[in-house]
């Protein structure tokens, strides 16, 4: 269940606070087109703990996540 809720303020996070660079690559194959960059999507996450929405412990295993969805 924590997991749920875990996933649905991360999704909720990353929708309302995406910044989208600029970029002009529009003919590169791995545009993400609107989907937010790892960068955005930790920043997003550490303003969650900062304002208590989620623990330490959250945090830190959601943040590993995004890292190793990066590699």
């Amino acid at each position: 269940m924590q997991h749920k809720v875990l996933a649905i303020i991360i999704m909720a996070l990353a929708m309302t606070g995406c910044v989208f660079a600029p970029g002009g690559h529009g003919d590169r194959d791995d545009d993400r087109h609107g989907e937010p960059t790892i960068g955005q999507q930790l920043i997003d996450l550490d303003r969650a703990r900062d304002e208590g929405i989620i623990s330490e412990a959250e945090y830190e295993r959601t943040k590993q996540d995004f890292l190793d969805s990066a590699r």
